[in-house]
């Protein structure tokens, strides 16, 4: 199956100095859900900005459908930016604290879809009631949200454009592990309805195990290690994984 999204000797370097990202090879497979799993500092989140286009390589190739999306036009990197979104760890830092929730939900598809004011309502009040949150908090602002309807409201902003690739930066890290676990089954129900691409960038084995299909695990910028259908501890092999496995603090498991 053709990728939806592939790095081809992807790195990134700061200051002249530092690599954040050191020759890195990804594909993406359509209605995939792939997990990138790695300790805060591995450059996990270098890349997702790389892949929103926010931030520039340094050396290789980001392709989306085969096209270099930093050789891309302006208006062709506008319509790029409708189908792959970005969902960050800091849901009440990613919302503009001045703005009510419908605004938030509302300004991508003002930028990135050419609605009517009836069609907008009707794909905001949709959208939010796919995330499981009521009308209610529309006319509320972020800070007067808990921490979960928070990250709720940024999967809806991002949901609602129906994009085909959605990268989740540690999204779900700073939650309470019961409403944790609510919000990885809501965005399992999302995938599936959706049919999108889901990267899910995480530091927890429990939660990659939980959400993916497929798990990469990555080291100070590089790959070391990739997993196909891994169902629990047993199936990583790297001594680096192996690391962060024996490192890890009792716990019980999800089961999906």
């Amino acid at each position: 199956m053709k990728p939806i999204l592939e790095c081809k000797g992807l790195s990134k370097k700061y200051n002249n100095m530092c690599y954040a990202l050191t020759n890195l090879n990804l594909a993406l497979a359509p209605g995939q859900i792939v997990g990138l799993l790695g300790p805060n500092g591995s450059g996990k989140s270098t890349l997702a900005m790389m892949l929103a286009a926010i931030l520039p390589p340094t050396n290789g190739e980001i392709l989306l459908d085969g096209n270099n999306i930093w050789a891309l036009s302006p208006k062709e990197l506008r319509l790029m930016h409708g189908e792959v979104q970005l969902v960050l760890q800091n849901s009440q830092g990613a919302l503009d604290p001045r703005r009510r929730i419908y605004e938030s939900i509302a300004e991508p598809l003002r930028k990135l879809r050419h609605l009517t004011r009836q069609e907008e309502q009707h794909t905001v009040h949709d959208i939010l009631h796919k995330v499981q949150l009521q009308d209610d908090i529309l006319m509320r602002f972020p800070s007067e949200l808990s921490g979960g309807q928070q990250s709720r409201v940024c999967i809806a902003r991002a949901m609602a454009l129906a994009p085909r690739l959605v990268i989740f930066d540690e999204s779900v890290s700073g939650l309470d592990v019961t409403v944790q676990k609510k919000v990885l089954d809501l965005l399992l129900n999302l995938r599936q309805e959706y049919q999108s691409t889901f990267l899910f960038i995480t530091h927890d084995i429990d939660v990659a195990l939980y959400m993916a299909d497929h798990i990469f695990v990555m080291k100070e910028g590089k790959i070391v290690e990739s997993i196909t259908d891994a169902h629990g501890y047993d199936d990583f092999n790297h001594p680096y994984s192996r690391e962060l496995i024996e490192s890890l603090p009792p716990k019980t498991p999800y089961n999906r």
